[in-house]
């Protein structure tokens, strides 16, 4: 005996019409989305490129004084003399152009300089010469010319 009862539908089925509107509604977000998310890509770059915080801006007094100082080295090193008066002279005009971000590395260098120059004999100077805390002062006010002054930019070239 064969049932003579209507198939019941499946109520979670939808008509074609409405399922290529939902289909068709989804594809829709999706693709905003994408967009939504390419955009704030983009402006995050862009933004980030904008506001590049390790870029150091000096003072163009603290970049004289620097590379004045800096060419006094290396007229002392062809020279093979080191005079601690003109060393103490240059490091002054750099104390006195140091921004707040590196005047007390500055300062603890040019306060070293002093006592080596006040010391007694070589082996007091010697010892003075050797504080790793007046080292890591000089590497900072260093890097910080290096930085801040341009020292390796590459104008062209290569």
């Amino acid at each position: 005996m064969a049932d003579d009862t209507p198939p019941v539908p499946d109520p979670t089925a939808l008509d074609p019409a409405a399922d290529l509107v939902s289909k068709r509604r989804a594809r829709k977000w999706v693709w905003a989305m994408v967009g939504l998310v390419f955009v704030l890509i983009i402006g995050a770059l862009y933004l980030g490129r904008q506001t590049d915080t390790s870029k150091v801006e000096a003072p163009k007094a603290f970049c004289r004084a620097a590379n004045a100082y800096d060419k006094e080295l290396v007229r002392q090193q062809i020279n093979y003399r080191r005079d601690i008066d003109k060393h103490i002279e240059y490091v002054q005009a750099i104390v006195d152009a140091a921004p707040k971000a590196v005047r007390p590395d500055a300062q603890r260098f040019l306060d070293q300089l002093l006592k080596v120059q006040a010391a007694p004999n070589e082996k007091a100077r010697e010892k003075l010469l050797d504080d790793p805390d007046v080292r890591q002062a000089v590497v900072n006010v260093n890097r910080y010319w290096n930085q801040g002054c341009g020292v390796f930019d590459r104008k062209g070239g290569i």
